[in-house]
This record gives C-alpha cells, sequence and structure tokens, in this order.
C-alpha cells in the first residue's frame, strides 16, 4: 500500500501540527515496514527515516500571497502528485484535503474545534473562509481521526457528520533529554510552571492575578511562564498592579514571577524536571498535550476544570474553574498547603502516562489506513 502524507509542517516542527507529523511520522516507522509512504512538502526537511519512506518535494507556485500559495499547494499540486505517484491512501494531518473529491481514500485529522467553536478565531474575512473550507473538507473525507473523546463530539456538533467514520487517537509525550538551562533563568528556589501559548482561551492573565493573591505573599515558590516575554504580559509584574491586586502595597514578596524567552525542547523538558507543579487555566482546549508532558515528567498539576482536563489527565491533577481568579487561587494554596497532595497526584500521574505513547497513536493510525483495504487482495 500506498500512503500519501500531507507533511507540509515538517517544514515547521516547532508548532503543534509540526510536532504531531514528525512525532507520528517517526513512530510510524518503528512500526511499518511494508507499507511505501509518500511526504509530500514544499521544501524538503531533515528526517532521518528507513528506506519504505520518501520524501517528495512539491515547489509552491510563485504568487505573492503566501495563503494563495499555501491553497494552491493543498488544493492543486498535492492532487496531482498523488495522481503521479499512484497513491492509495492520503493522509491530511490538517483539514487542508481540496474541494474536490479524491478518486482514494482520504483520512484527515482534525485537532479540535476552536476556529469555529470561538468566534475570536474568525474575526477577519481570510480566517472565516479559511475554516468554512475547512469545515467543508472534514465532510469530504472518508475517515477522520482526532486526539480526544471531547474534541470529537465537538467537531461532529458543529460540523454535524453522518455515520462518518470517526477514530479518537490520542497524543504523546515526546522522550526528551533535559540539557542545562541558560543561567538568566533564576531557579534558586521552588517554582510553579506554566507552558502553553497567550492567546486569549489561555486564561494567563487569571493565572498571574491568581499567584500574586495567593501565592507569591505567602509561599517562597516562584512561577515560571515559558516563552512569556514579549507576550504583553510586562505590566502583570510592576509594583503598581502588585499593589492593585493585594490591596496594599507589597515591600517584598517571597515568590517572584519570571517570563522565559524561547526555550529548546530539551531545555523545557529540563524546566519539566526541576518543577514543583504544571500549572494551566485554560479555558478551553482540544487535547493540552502539557499534561502529558507534566506526567512523563512525574510533575503534580493544577489545571482549568474543563472536560478534556479531566479526560486526559483524570486523578493527576487538581481541577480548579478557570473562570473565577479566588478559586483558582485558593486551590494552588490548598495544593502548597497539603504536601500529601504532590506524591499523590504524581503517583496517578505514573499511572495515567501509560495510556499514552506514540507507539499506540502510531499503531492506531496505521489501523486506519489499513481498513479501507480488509478483505481485499
Amino acid at each position: 500500500m500506498k500512503i500519501g502524507i500531507n507533511a507540509r509542517f515538517l517544514t515547521h516542527p516547532y508548532t503543534g501540527i509540526g510536532k504531531y507529523t514528525v512525532h507520528l511520522l517517526k513512530a510510524l516507522a518503528k512500526c511499518d515496514f511494508k507499507n511505501e509512504y509518500y511526504l509530500f512538502t514544499p521544501k524538503l526537511a531533515e528526517l532521518n527515516l528507513p528506506g519504505n519512506f520518501k520524501q517528495v518535494r512539491v515547489p509552491e507556485s510563485d504568487s505573492r500571497s503566501a495563503s494563495l500559495r499555501k491553497v494552491n499547494w493543498e488544493h492543486k499540486r498535492l492532487p496531482a502528485e498523488f495522481e503521479k505517484w499512484n497513491i492509495d491512501v492520503a493522509h491530511f494531518l490538517y483539514p487542508s484535503n481540496p474541494n474536490k473529491k479524491l478518486s482514494i481514500p482520504v483520512v484527515v485529522t482534525v485537532h479540535d474545534a476552536i476556529p469555529w467553536k470561538l468566534k475570536v478565531y474568525r474575526s477577519k474575512w481570510r480566517s472565516k473562509l479559511y475554516h468554512f473550507y475547512a469545515k467543508m473538507a472534514l465532510k469530504k473525507a472518508d475517515h477522520l481521526i482526532t486526539v480526544s473523546k471531547f474534541s470529537k463530539n465537538e467537531v461532529q456538533s458543529v460540523v454535524r457528520l453522518k455515520d462518518k467514520p470517526f477514530t479518537v487517537i490520542p497524543l504523546a509525550s515526546p522522550h526528551l533529554n533535559p540539557v542545562n538551562i541558560p543561567q538568566k533563568i533564576d531557579l534558586r528556589r521552588k517554582y510553579l510552571l506554566y507552558v502553553g501559548g497567550f492567546d486569549l482561551r489561555k486564561n494567563v492573565p487569571l493565572l498571574l492575578v491568581a499567584y500574586q493573591k495567593f501565592i507569591a505573599n505567602h509561599y517562597p515558590i516562584d512561577l515560571i511562564l515559558v516563552n512569556a516575554k514579549e507576550r504583553g504580559l510586562e505590566h502583570f509584574i510592576t509594583d503598581d498592579f502588585r499593589e492593585k491586586v493585594a490591596g496594599r502595597y507589597l515591600v517584598k514578596a517571597k515568590g517572584n514571577i519570571i517570563f522565559t524567552e524561547t526555550l529548546s525542547d530539551e531545555e523545557l523538558a529540563t524546566l519539566y524536571k526541576k518543577a514543583h507543579a504544571l500549572v494551566h487555566p485554560s479555558v478551553y482546549e482540544g487535547f493540552n498535550l502539557p499534561l502529558l508532558e507534566a506526567m512523563e515528567n512525574n510533575l503534580p498539576m493544577v489545571v482549568s476544570d474543563i472536560p478534556v482536563n479531566r479526560e486526559v489527565a483524570q486523578k493527576a491533577a487538581i481541577y480548579a474553574d478557570p473562570t473565577n481568579e479566588n478559586t483558582f487561587g485558593l486551590k494552588l494554596h490548598e495544593f502548597l498547603n497539603q504536601p500529601g497532595l504532590h506524591n499523590q497526584l504524581m503517583e496517578q500521574g505514573q499511572l495515567r502516562r501509560d495510556d499514552f505513547s506514540w507507539a499506540k497513536t502510531a499503531k492506531k493510525t496505521l489501523d486506519v489506513y489499513q481498513s479501507f483495504f480488509k478483505g481485499k487482495k
């Protein structure tokens, strides 16, 4: 069987879809030595894979518009390459399959329903148009993959997919080797760790207020936010802001907020290893990979009480209302004030993390490919 994959994000390996692409392909390479894989990219990327994996460069058009180049590549040039290489099954690792139905089975991974459930992601006409066509792409797929039961239900509620095969295949945490953290990051005290984005749904301002209101003045423990420099958050750590939050002037807080620059995966692994807990206040997620990364590193968690967090972490986290800074802050206080919770959550995380691996993700994905040819010679 020849499997053609839209591997466009191999050229952007640090994005969410990029990481999914890299780790899925590496895991497939370890479990499937029989089928042939054709990885189509606009530019060749460095990826050491066995001989049954072939990278095929499909150049973009010379249009001045990046959006038009991308659409033309996905809807015109890529289908032509599938036909040229006699591909048997096509897998689009994000909703990008062409409007014109292909003559071969099409698998599409849709990671979440964020663009359709949250209006802020459809504020501009280009984003509205893009996400409209992404929704149409799901309807034209022969099989859909998503990363959580929550996301499956959300996507089905938006797109109304009747009787379309839809498989939940969770992600996994990469195994990374820790390295030395840059000296400019102060790790002299214990610290809580935030890893994630900084758009509105991530709810970082609530975390900063909750920390300064309930933790900084009472515990000698810092809060480190990865990749938070130059994100427009600096005003949250001024004396004026702290005075406003606390209702009085803070002479010297016991804990500080630390913003880091962009870190490598290995540097991030070191922060995970040394942290006291992961904190995550997001109000909406499709999966929330940092929870798996925390469990991989034996890290307890205090996270927002949203459905997907409970699905992923189960008993390995303390859950807090992400709409109320006082409730979230009190949960952090509760966690720090009960030392026994730390080990309890670590033990639960060690049990839960065994349910996730890229080997399992690859095997379930391969089962989807093979489902189109069962019973055929």
